[in-house]
């Protein structure tokens, strides 16, 4: 699992949503860009999806499905 694409651009891109998830993450803003940029999973800490469901966002969107047969293929 891996945050998407779509979410890492709205975190770049609205000062108020990487406010808002610096503010319950416990971090500078810069920090949250940060990370956005690194598609770091600590942007999928509970705190932070509960944030983007508030920004509007469903998991499916929240979240970047990996392709499982992808995944089998390199076994």
């Amino acid at each position: 699992m891996k945050i998407s694409n779509t979410v890492i651009r709205k975190i770049l891109e609205d000062s108020a949503m990487s406010l808002r998830l610096a503010t319950v993450l416990g971090i500078k803003q810069v920090s949250v860009e940060q990370l956005a940029k690194r598609e770091s999973n600590k942007l999928l800490h509970i705190a932070a999806v509960n944030v983007y469901k508030e920004f509007g966002f469903t998991e499916d969107e929240i979240i970047e499905k990996e392709d499982t047969k992808a995944i089998l293929d390199t076994i």
